[in-house]
């Protein structure tokens, strides 16, 4: 498996804990480790899930930043871009909530694996009516948090939109299935 890009450590946390176990719950990292990987730095981080106990290992590239100290705390200027784009996106500013979000994922200055980052920008692509954009963003918060019933229903809608019926229909599929599985508490 393919390490996960991260530009700050702060993501990597962020991003463990928004990861689903197949139980349902959540994982908090337990442990984190340094190690040197093919094409560089690795920070690998185990982590337990809060409902069952189960662990799971993740590794992330950090190669963008390691050694380079005036980059370790830019997570707070992606988050900072992240709660700028949602307040635009309350007060219905689509265009500045785009430009944000493009900050918040993108992948020098942001964090490309920030999942909630590419499914906002999703869902602001697909109610500007650029769901080809929009599928981009989508397919990348899935295949960062599959588990997630909200990416799943939202890919679902931009893949009808561009007419791929068979491929929405398995995403509400799973989307619900998700729903049934997870039930909010």
């Amino acid at each position: 498996m393919q390490p996960i890009p991260a530009n700050s450590i702060e993501l990597e946390y962020v991003y463990v804990a928004n990861q689903r176990c197949s139980c349902g719950g959540y994982f908090t990292a337990r442990s984190q480790e340094l190690r040197q990987g093919p094409m560089g730095p690795i920070d690998h981080l185990i982590a337990r899930c809060e409902a069952c106990g189960a662990e799971r290992a993740f590794d992330f590239d950090i190669h963008t930043f390691f050694g380079q100290w005036e980059k370790y705390g830019r997570f707070q200027e992606t988050e900072q871009s992240f709660r700028n784009a949602m307040r635009h996106l309350r007060a219905g500013e689509l265009a500045e909530a785009e430009a944000a979000l493009r900050r918040v994922v993108d992948a020098e200055e942001g964090e490309p694996a920030f999942a909630w980052g590419h499914y906002h920008l999703g869902v602001v692509l697909l109610v500007e009516r650029r769901a080809k954009e929009a599928l981009v963003h989508l397919e990348q918060a899935a295949a960062i948090q599959p588990l997630e019933p909200d990416i799943h229903e939202a890919l679902a809608l931009a893949l009808e939109t561009v007419g791929e019926m068979e491929a929405a229909e398995a995403h509400r599929r799973e989307s619900a299935d998700l729903r049934a599985q997870f039930p909010e508490e």
